[in-house]
């Protein structure tokens, strides 16, 4: 996988996890209209998980846009923790 390929499943995930987070948030609320401690919890880890992709994202990015690594260099996920 090259580092742009990266990138962009990178952005689709975010794009997916930020409509999960909306279709969750709706579901949790339900008929009650408002969150308990459980679903807040659970609304908590979710949006930990979408700033956990958009923090990986911006880090991709500054790679890139630093000239570190070329968006044709081929890497692992493991390469991205090792350069910095």
């Amino acid at each position: 996988m090259t580092c742009q390929q990266y990138y962009n499943k990178l952005i689709k995930d975010l794009e997916h996890s930020e409509r999960n987070i909306i279709k969750q948030h709706k579901l949790l609320k339900g008929e009650k209209g408002y969150l308990d401690q459980n679903d807040l919890y659970t609304y908590m880890g979710l949006c930990n998980d979408l700033y956990s992709l958009v923090s990986k994202c911006d880090e991709v990015l500054k790679l890139i846009t630093s000239g570190t690594v070329k968006p044709d260099d081929e890497i692992n996920t493991i390469d991205l923790q090792e350069i910095k």
